[in-house]
């Protein structure tokens, strides 16, 4: 999930396409929360069911990680 919008909508964004869709956030599930990653069930273009992915949630929070541990190394060395 990329964003909530004034409380009520969540805006999704799809990974394949690079797509998005807009639904009311309450039918989204539990811990729904920004950088989020769900897995969503769609039919004629509307949303029928989404769970969290918290497998990818955590693997793109590594990722993330790593890339800045390596961008704030890079930044040290070159302030020396």
């Amino acid at each position: 999930m990329d964003r909530i919008v004034d409380g009520e909508f969540a805006v999704l964004l799809f990974e394949e396409d690079g797509g998005q869709l807009t639904v009311p956030a309450v039918k989204l599930p539990p811990g729904s929360r920004e950088g989020v990653w769900l897995l969503v069930h769609l039919e004629a273009g509307e949303l029928v069911a989404a769970e969290l992915d918290l497998a990818k949630t955590e693997e793109v929070k590594e990722r993330i990680k790593q890339k800045r541990a390596r961008l704030l190394q890079r930044m040290r060395r070159r302030d020396l």
